[in-house]
């Protein structure tokens, strides 16, 4: 079974896995964003949460570039206060975490993956 990097995160920090959530949004956050996790934000920061969730479940670096463009299409990433302000995770903070934990550098122009050949005849996609 391959391990995902929920799983691969708990092990290097030898954390549980109910800390991953938690863990893992407090060393990408912003330095000057930590604030809210003392707030318990959790509708402010819904959007990071799911990010650091949709991480945790891959099981190779491909995946990320999708991941984070997802995450950076969230119309909440729009605000001012998340845009210019920065209050929410850093994508090159996880990015770094993701390479250090992974064992493998993320290259920085990594493109989501192509649709599968399934995705790409399926009526749904186009």
């Amino acid at each position: 079974m391959v391990e995902t990097f929920k799983a691969k995160v708990c092990r290097h920090f030898d954390i549980r896995p109910e800390r991953y959530d938690d863990t893992v949004l407090r060393l990408t956050l912003y330095p000057h964003a930590r604030w809210l996790v003392l707030f318990k934000a959790r509708e402010w920061l819904a959007p990071d949460r799911t990010f650091v969730a949709e991480i945790g479940e891959l099981t190779r670096w491909r995946g990320f570039a999708e991941v984070v463009a997802n995450f950076q299409r969230e119309p909440q990433n729009r605000l001012f206060w998340r845009q210019s302000l920065r209050l929410r995770v850093s994508v090159s903070r996880m990015r770094v975490l993701f390479s250090e934990v992974w064992g493998e550098t993320v290259p920085v122009d990594a493109k989501p993956a192509p649709p599968s050949i399934d995705e790409a005849s399926s009526p749904l996609t186009g």
